[in-house]
């Protein structure tokens, strides 16, 4: 650990070099003794690193010790959709602002699907990466904003949200249509494939469907990703109908029901359903 005098440092100038020495690799912790009244601050930079915080009074100085917090791990690897975000989310509930989790998981998919809802569950992501084979992020306890007045809202965004798959062509069709028709008007496009609509993000399927009118649907969806949108693919119904990440057509990615309810609680997205 490493140990620092700094007195004659004046706050918030205290702050400032404490975070430095952090940045610079002091990972294990720091020791500073400072003048009485320039510990002021160093609590919130103790917070936002995730060290534990102890000022300690010395004559006139003072000195302030901070140390890194244990992480608890949860290792999620195995637990079906929407397992994760539960076990996560109710870990959230019981922990402190400040406090930090590891969460693990062999599948990509899940984390990434922690990673877009943690925020929506009083958390933020502040480190992700791999360690053998499993992918982890760190996630630290945040304090939910507080509801306030009404403000315009502007939807930029549309989710379009396909649950019957290619047994319903007309549906099928006017799933990647209107995403075409949202594009071209500059709205920002994600479609989310669930239920029997999973099986249009299978190779292979979409191109059994052809309209007369139209081209062919996988000719129709490969055009739209191409012009930038979003496919997801629910895990629980990707994984019910024996559909992994391999299977999927170009563009396509899975996700899990975190993903789907913080895309759904964005105010900024129209949401149409076929």
């Amino acid at each position: 650990m490493k140990k620092v005098r700094a007195v004659g440092i004046k706050a918030p100038n205290t702050s400032i070099m404490a975070e430095n020495i952090i940045k610079n690799g002091s990972e294990d912790g720091i020791i500073l003794i400072v003048d009485e009244g320039s510990e002021k601050g160093l609590e919130n930079v103790a917070k936002k690193y995730g060290f534990t915080f102890e000022a300690q009074k010395l004559d006139k100085e003072v000195e302030v010790r901070m140390t890194p917090k244990e992480i608890e791990e949860l290792d999620v690897t195995g637990e079906t959709c929407p397992g994760p975000i539960i076990i996560v989310g109710d870990k959230l509930c019981s922990m402190e602002t400040g406090e930090r989790i590891k969460v693990k998981n062999k599948s990509i998919e899940s984390i990434e699907d922690l990673e877009v809802s943690v925020s929506g569950i009083g958390g933020k992501v502040i480190e992700k990466g791999t360690e053998g084979d499993k992918n982890y992020i760190i996630i630290e306890k945040t304090e939910k904003a507080a509801s306030g007045a009404a403000e315009l809202v502007i939807r930029d965004k549309v989710l379009v949200v396909q649950s019957n798959g290619i047994g319903n062509a007309e549906r099928a069709y006017a799933t990647f249509i209107f995403s075409k028709a949202a594009m071209s008007m500059g709205k920002e496009v994600t479609i989310f494939l669930l239920m029997d609509g999973a099986s249009i993000g299978r190779k292979g399927n979409a191109a059994t469907v052809k309209h007369p009118a139209f081209d062919r649907l996988d000719k129709l969806m490969e055009e739209v990703i191409d012009k930038g949108a979003t496919v997801y693919v629910c895990e629980l119904s990707a994984e019910f109908r024996g559909i992994k990440s391999k299977d999927l057509v170009e563009g396509a990615k899975i996700a899990g029901a975190a993903t789907y309810i913080t895309l759904l609680s964005d105010p900024t997205y129209a949401v149409v359903n076929f």
